[in-house]
């Protein structure tokens, strides 16, 4: 399960493009960094099944989990801010050589860097993973497909 399954479940939508997180990736790894998070951030076991399920949250612990998950995994940087070059390299990791599915991530990540979030990282994150999960429905895709 990518982090985006788990986070976006996440991450959305997080990937260095030449060190490690993205490389890692893997249901048991995501599930790791979300228990790290869990702690970080004093979300529950709740909010964090929710995360897992790519179930949206309301609450604040929720979405400071999720920014967590992102920064984690570089999908999200210090300032709060889609990192599109580890955005896309996700999608790339994920979309496993599909080019049409990559193709999708890609003009997926165009959208959701453009989108003005809040200062408040947690609110940005819960505003890209609202973008991500939109317009991959809109592309009749599902996390579990990328």
């Amino acid at each position: 399960m990518s982090p985006y399954t788990c986070l976006f479940a996440t991450l959305l939508v997080a990937v260095a493009v030449s060190g490690a997180p993205h490389e890692d990736l893997s249901k048991e790894h995501a599930a790791e960094v979300a228990q790290e998070c869990k702690t970080e951030t004093g979300a529950s076991d709740e909010e964090v099944q929710h995360m897992l399920q790519h179930e949206p949250t309301e609450s604040h612990e929720g979405k400071c989990l999720r920014a967590c998950m992102m920064k984690k995994f570089e999908i999200m940087d210090d300032a709060g801010k889609l990192s599109k070059e580890h955005a896309l390299e996700l999608i790339k990791h994920i979309s496993k050589d599909d080019a049409e599915k990559e193709s999708a991530g890609a003009e997926i990540v165009e959208k959701c860097e453009a989108i003005e979030v809040p200062e408040d990282h947690c609110d940005a994150a819960a505003a890209y993973e609202s973008c991500f999960m939109e317009h991959l429905h809109e592309h009749g895709l599902s996390l579990a497909e990328i």
